[in-house]
């Protein structure tokens, strides 16, 4: 189940080329993951809640076309790997035409909220990892 985020590019995200500055998309990768989660019905919020943290332990970003002021992105996010430890997403910024923008990914631990020790999710979370888990198979086409 993919999900699509709309951002319109403000004057402050572009250089002084007039695009996009590089650094802005992972902020928007941000935006897109927390969309995300919330369209499952979830929300970080109640994650934390529960002890549990997602930190970003690694990104990539290849940049593609450039994006300019007032451009309408629309960010595609996707799950592409899950297991009790750790959860990818995938993101692809869409330009206005449907050109690529920027493709990327963020990997993320889960890990309890005090001692920033990595847990199982499946375990401490069985009904939150079981909706990420059905949401993860219908993006990989699975189910």
């Amino acid at each position: 189940m993919p999900n699509i985020t709309k951002l319109t590019v403000r004057y402050a995200e572009t250089d002084k080329m007039g695009v996009v500055h590089h650094a802005v998309y992972p902020v928007w990768f941000e935006v897109a993951r927390t969309d995300y989660i919330k369209a499952i019905g979830m929300s970080y919020a109640k994650m934390e809640e529960d002890g549990v943290m997602l930190p970003v332990v690694g990104i990539t970003c290849r940049y593609r076309q450039p994006a300019r002021y007032d451009d309408e992105i629309t960010v595609v996010t996707k799950i592409t790997r899950l297991n009790a430890a750790r959860i990818e997403f995938s993101y692809e910024a869409l330009l206005p035409d449907g050109e690529a923008a920027c493709e990327g990914t963020s990997s993320h631990a889960f890990v309890d909220a005090e001692t920033f020790k990595p847990i199982n999710f499946a375990k401490r979370c069985p009904e939150f990892f079981s909706v990420i888990e059905k949401c993860a198979k219908q993006d990989l086409g699975e189910e």
